[in-house]
């Protein structure tokens, strides 16, 4: 029977032939690989996608596939379907895939995709790429406008992709039409500016996207579903809109059984295509909805989905069919049956901070808060506790407290001690702050997990050398943090100067209109951007030459617009240094020239520095068999890294 509480969402439904047995899709996502030289996926993307079946979705889609290795085609992604003379066969073990998925009740899909006029020619043994228009890109690299005769070798190159994922196993494709690839390269008249009959209106622009699912809709016949992915809006001048997208999916849906509904374009407006904390969550449905209004077949909406009662009221109001969904899987595989069951306390959520998309071009392409997404193979091999250990953890931050649940799951006796009144660390300050919702969401997952397992959690607990002796543990977990690095200017007596995370437990300490940041890392300008929200002239100086080189691209795209838009409130400086603050505010130099910056307050965000020495000092207790240093104590990163060090840690404890 459905789920009493959200009976749409746990609603099977049948398009064609095919039964679905909920609601929720898992979208394509970027932690997947291939082998290099076949193109088919390795054990470790099996891995990762059967966990989003057995989690409980209803569709589980793999991430971009390349339709050839000819015409122009490939993105460096590496995935291929079809059989080549040269390369091999990806199919045998894409039928791997496509039975790990149907043996836990989901629909295998697979998103075809044609780069277009991004491809990489190195990709493509050194020639053109391929796209609407002829033009030489930024990069110098030519591309070629398509003729028809190229139009429909690629519209082939589709239908046979389709043909042999249905062939393989697959139970649907997903058309990438989205996103600024090729076909959207089409539709869009931010980048289609042909005179002929495939430029122009709405109906010419959606010409070759149309003879695509002919295509392959003649090839794979009627008995096979066929997705097709759209942006509903591009974010761009002269791209697609609303009213646009709607009227192009009118045009395709003879061809196709479902409309996905995404936004943005990943070279220009990625911010969109994958919303981060400072996009609203949900934000695509308006988009879906004015879809649906127009077609009468299914449509998917995907965007930053995160709460079950707004999704079964999107399917209560008739604005979509499905909600797809993608980092929220990442972050969770679970995340349907856990809705479903009600355990809404036990959903790890994500922090949409991008870096397992962001940060894929560095090779470190996985999730912050799921030590898990992507490494599924490699913990197979993690043996089991010998007997039960008594385990402290020392620090009741995100790290601290992700070691401590994890010894805890594993049969430990656990002691989280905590030298404050509460638990959280470094992100208490997210509860504070209304662009750290997402932040928050995980701070407050953590805090709720540590307290429904079997942990001695004890506040207001300065750990010594003394007291670990005086436990007696096996093993000690050290996640005793940072501390900020406090700037050595001249001056920093005479104004009040405080540190960035400071100021979100503090605000009231921000005297006066002008504020100066010093620092202008990923800290820096968040923290002026909730500067600038609450009203204050903020300057943001730094002294490299460009803004938060420590952002993943994805973020940092999200994050600029957010200070763009506060463009009348923060004033920038980069190529900045600061010489010394003065009664009257901050003295910079820049470019040779000296400049006095009026300010009130001055708030910096230079770094932080590690607890090394407080970490390197309890590992002199004796008596410890097991002492293990983990996140911020041995080098001042991310949560990711505290979270990844706090669960590898626990686990090693056997």
């Amino acid at each position: 029977m459905p789920n009493s509480r959200y009976p749409l969402l746990f609603s099977p439904v049948k398009v064609r032939n095919t039964v679905f047995r909920n609601r929720i899709m898992a979208t394509p996502t970027s932690l997947s690989w291939a082998d290099a030289y076949t193109g088919a996926p390795v054990d470790l993307t099996l891995f990762y996608y059967e966990d989003k079946a057995r989690g409980g979705a209803a569709s589980v889609t793999l991430s971009e596939t390349t339709i050839s290795r000819r015409h122009g085609a490939s993105r460096g992604v590496g995935h291929y379907i079809v059989h080549d003379e040269v390369y091999g066969d990806p199919g045998p073990q894409l039928s791997k895939i496509t039975e790990a998925l149907r043996r836990h009740g989901a629909v295998p899909s697979v998103q075809i995709h044609h780069a277009g006029d991004v491809t990489f020619p190195t990709l493509i043994g050194g020639d053109d790429p391929w796209g609407p228009n002829e033009y030489t890109r930024e990069d110098g690299v030519h591309v070629q406008a398509m003729t028809e005769d190229m139009m429909f070798a690629v519209a082939g190159d589709f239908a046979n992709a389709a043909l042999a994922a249905k062939n393989i196993g697959f139970g649907m494709v997903m058309i990438h039409g989205a996103h600024g690839w090729l076909l959207g390269q089409f539709q869009s008249g931010a980048t289609n500016w042909r005179q002929d009959k495939y430029g122009g209106s709405i109906e010419n622009r959606a010409r070759f996207p149309l003879m695509v699912c002919k295509a392959i809709r003649e090839k794979v016949g009627n008995d096979f579903l066929v997705e097709y992915r759209v942006s509903g809006d591009e974010h761009l001048k002269n791209g697609i809109t609303r009213e646009e997208a709607a009227e192009f999916a009118v045009i395709i849906q003879d061809y196709v059984d479902i409309i996905h509904v995404s936004a943005g374009s990943y070279y220009t407006a990625r911010q969109y295509t994958f919303p981060g904390s400072y996009q609203p969550r949900d934000t695509n449905t308006h988009l879906a909805e004015a879809v649906k209004k127009k077609v009468r077949i299914p449509v998917a909406t995907v965007g930053a989905h995160m709460d079950p009662v707004i999704m079964e009221r999107i399917l209560e109001e008739g604005k979509a069919d499905f909600i797809a969904i993608g980092r929220g899987f990442v972050a969770d595989p679970e995340l349907p049956h856990k809705i479903e069951d009600d355990r809404l306390d036990d959903w790890r959520p994500c922090i949409r901070c991008n870096n397992c998309l962001g940060r894929k071009y560095d090779g470190l392409n996985n999730c912050d808060v799921n030590p898990l997404a992507g490494a599924e193979l490699w913990t197979v091999r993690t043996p089991g506790p010998l007997t039960s250990r008594k385990v402290l953890v020392v620090g009741g931050g995100p790290g601290g407290m992700q070691a401590a649940i994890t010894a805890a799951e594993r049969g430990h006796e656990v002691i989280l001690a905590e030298k404050t009144n509460s638990l959280g660390g470094t992100l208490k300050f997210a509860a504070l702050d209304e662009h750290k919702d997402d932040l928050n969401s995980l701070t407050q997952y953590l805090i709720r997990q540590t307290g429904k397992h079997a942990i001695d959690v004890r506040l207001n607990t300065e750990v010594t050398v003394q007291f670990i002796e005086e436990i007696k543990p096996y093993a000690v977990i050290c996640a005793a943090g940072a501390e900020p690095i406090i700037p050595s200017f001249k001056g920093v007596d005479l104004l009040p100067c405080i540190h960035a995370t400071t100021v979100y437990t503090s605000v009231d300490m921000v005297k006066g209109a002008n504020v100066v940041v010093i620092g202008g890392g990923l800290v820096g300008c968040e923290v002026s951007i909730f500067l600038g929200g609450k009203g204050k002239k903020v300057t943001l100086i730094e002294m490299q030459d460009k803004l938060a080189p420590d952002a993943n691209r994805i973020h940092k795209d999200s994050m600029m617009e957010a200070l763009n838009n506060l463009s009348d409130a923060i004033t920038p400086l980069v190529n900045t240094k600061c010489l010394e603050i003065t009664g009257d505010g901050v003295l910079t130099e820049r470019d040779g020239k000296k400049e006095l910056i009026t300010a009130d307050t001055v708030v910096y965000a230079v770094g932080m520095k590690p607890r090394s020495d407080l970490a390197m000092q309890l590992q002199t207790a004796k008596g410890v068999k097991r002492y293990i240093a983990i996140g911020d104590c041995q080098k001042a990163t991310r949560v990711k890294d505290a979270i990844h060090g706090g669960y590898y840690a626990a686990i090693d404890i056997i």
